[in-house]
């Protein structure tokens, strides 16, 4: 059972967009392999902007030191 896995952030991507990034990469992948798509499992994982750091500081932090 082949898993597909995607993380970004909790405001990223809204539902309409994960079922069709579901969808799409379900279909890709098992035409390239040749693996029937019912084999696949998908995941998005969405991390708070408060759980991802870049340079030692929050992306909550980045974003309001962005709109200052």
């Amino acid at each position: 059972m082949p898993v597909i896995t995607m993380t970004l952030g909790a405001d990223q991507i809204d539902q309409q967009k994960k079922t069709a990034f579901i969808q799409t990469v379900t279909k890709s992948a098992a035409e390239i392999t040749n693996i029937p798509e019912q084999s696949f499992i998908v995941f998005i994982e969405q991390l708070d902007s408060d759980n991802i750091g870049v340079g030692g500081v929050s992306l909550t932090e980045k974003r309001k030191l962005r709109a200052s």
